[in-house]
């Protein structure tokens, strides 16, 4: 296992059990999906340690095959990229792999089938050409996979596993995606499940239909790359297809590409970022045990070119860290910064750990809540409006479409989902609030405040009042507070905190309507004050 272990460091994995001639692998770099299989980690490996050359993947030739995409498909799935690899022997290990790959690029690569998703079929089943339609959930049928007995689309959805796991990324659409073949034979309803008849792979089958369809085009041809890649490693023979498209540009397209990127990288730059000295020999011994090929190297700079299958490499950063690899990290000789600073904390840190202290003395205890929220919990629940809220422009959850211009709602948000816990309850924190600014010099404008809230039987204005001048008089603060009115807090009970003429904040007790609002039962008084000089520069 040690040995096997030093051997998987290339690829950045580590072997979990050994059991007989079975080894179970974890490999860390999520960021390489060429390696999330046994053909990747065989090929990466057999560069690194001189087995096998590195080799193009190349296009055999032409399959024969047509994709015709319809115009209806584009604002459901427009994208669609498709190769056929022949020659294949799949032993039922491989056929286990094969799937496992295609579920891990479906769920992470593919944004669990949202971008992108796989189907493989059977390819001397399929007549050509084929088409890349739409059809009414109720209109269309077929044997979905596991199952002999034919169904709606709608009833696949409602009722196959896979319909209920992914089904909700087309169930909104009126009319549903569908690949059907030349003798109008369907295929598969995108991304949810292949046919059980022409997508159902054994491993009597030696020729396939890889096909990925998606939203978006670059992660769809991408991830078809990953796919015949790893089957090409099994010794199959990639062939070309053709889609033709009657929108976006190029409108005729020939998948997959598997033309290497040329990339050119220069030596001295290697040996900066690594600390070596190594010669142009070396650096090209090492990229190609990487797993790139060496064009040629003129003077200073390496001439390469990235493999099809490498989608991670996005930065000559990213190859020199191969080399680094390959090289063996262990071998580097460590070197001390050149470059040194003194670390300290910072005087915004300090303030805001001594009014932590503060408040900790006085009996709260310190939360910590979201600075994205809704108009229900800023606004509504507080019984007022919220016109200097500061909006999302697209927001992911209906709970998360404002930035907060206070923070105390914030803290009865906190309070209402912990009414099991005994009270009397004190709580504080120290956070950001976000509003708009006066004019279009400062559209948006931050502030960081100190919150409290007591909520019990007895909770009123008095204690909260004693709080605030604790916490003021510790920081060493003048202040006062003037009666004012204020729909989230009690009528006569209310006061605006004054501090050098200007407004800093509010205490009081908090109306009953907003407690109802919230569903708390108690008595709760609060204050929100800004103790900040000025507003903190990284807000």
């Amino acid at each position: 296992m040690e040995g096997l272990n030093e051997i998987l460091a290339f690829v950045k994995g580590d072997v979990e059990s050994l059991e007989g001639d079975a080894a179970s692998i974890e490999v860390k770099d999520s960021n390489r999906p060429d390696i999330w299989s046994v053909e990747g980690i065989a090929r990466a490996l057999r560069y690194q340690l001189g087995t096998g050359r590195t080799r193009e993947i190349r296009v055999a030739g032409k399959s024969g095959l047509k994709i015709v995409i319809e115009k209806r498909v584009k604002p459901i799935r427009p994208f669609i990229s498709t190769a056929i690899v022949r020659g294949l022997q799949p032993s039922e290990e491989a056929l286990k792999g094969w799937i496992s790959l295609q579920e891990k690029l479906d769920l992470t690569y593919g944004r669990k089938r949202k971008r992108a998703s796989i189907g493989l079929y059977q390819a001397d089943m399929i007549a050509s050409p084929l088409s890349y339609s739409v059809a009414k959930p109720d209109e269309a049928s077929f044997a979905p996979l596991g199952s002999e007995t034919k169904l709606s689309l709608r009833e696949i959805v409602t009722n196959h596993p896979k319909g209920t796991e992914y089904g909700d990324i087309i169930s909104r659409f009126e009319e549903w995606p569908i690949l059907v073949d030349g003798e109008d034979k369907i295929l598969s309803l995108p991304p949810v499940v292949n046919s059980n008849d022409l997508g159902r792979i054994t491993p009597s089958t030696r020729n396939i239909l890889v096909e990925v369809t998606g939203t978006d085009t670059e992660t769809v041809h991408s991830t078809l790359k990953i796919m015949v890649a790893c089957l090409a490693e099994r010794g199959g023979r990639v062939y070309s297809c053709v889609e033709t498209y009657p929108y976006g540009s190029p409108r005729r397209v020939v998948s997959p590409n598997l033309s290497p990127t040329l990339t050119r990288l220069s030596l001295s730059r290697i040996n900066r970022l690594l600390g070596t000295s190594l010669g142009s020999k070396d650096a090209a011994r090492f990229a190609e045990k990487a797993g790139y090929r060496v064009q040629r190297v003129s003077g200073d700079t390496l001439h390469l070119e990235i493999p099809c299958y490498r989608i991670d490499i996005m930065h000559p950063v990213d190859v020199i860290e191969d080399i680094a690899i390959a090289l063996d990290l262990n071998k580097l000789k460590p070197e001390w910064p050149r470059i040194w600073t003194v670390g300290d904390l910072s005087a915004e840190t300090i303030e805001t750990e001594t009014l932590g202290e503060i408040m900790v003395g006085l009996g709260f205890q310190e939360v910590l809540t979201y600075v994205l929220t809704s108009t229900e919990v800023v606004s509504a629940k507080m019984q007022m409006e919220s016109e200097k809220a500061v909006a999302l422009l697209n927001p992911k959850m209906t709970t998360h479409t404002v930035m907060r211009n206070w923070v105390l709602p914030s803290l009865l948000e906190f309070l209402s989902r912990n009414t099991h816990v005994d009270y009397p309850q004190k709580i504080f924190e120290v956070a950001a609030s976000i509003e708009r600014g006066e004019d279009a010099s400062q559209p948006v404008r931050g502030e960081r405040k100190v919150v409290a809230v007591t909520i019990h039987a007895e909770a009123g204005f008095t204690e909260i009042r004693s709080s605030l001048d604790a916490l003021l008089q510790n920081m060493g603060q003048s202040f006062e507070v003037k009666t004012t009115e204020h729909p989230s807090f009690l009528s006569g009970r209310c006061g605006v905190i004054v501090s050098a003429c200007r407004d800093i904040g509010i205490v009081g007790e908090v109306s009953p309507k907003v407690l109802r609002a919230w569903g708390l039962n108690l008595p709760a008084a609060a204050f929100e004050v800004n103790v900040y000089q000025k507003t903190p520069s990284g807000v």
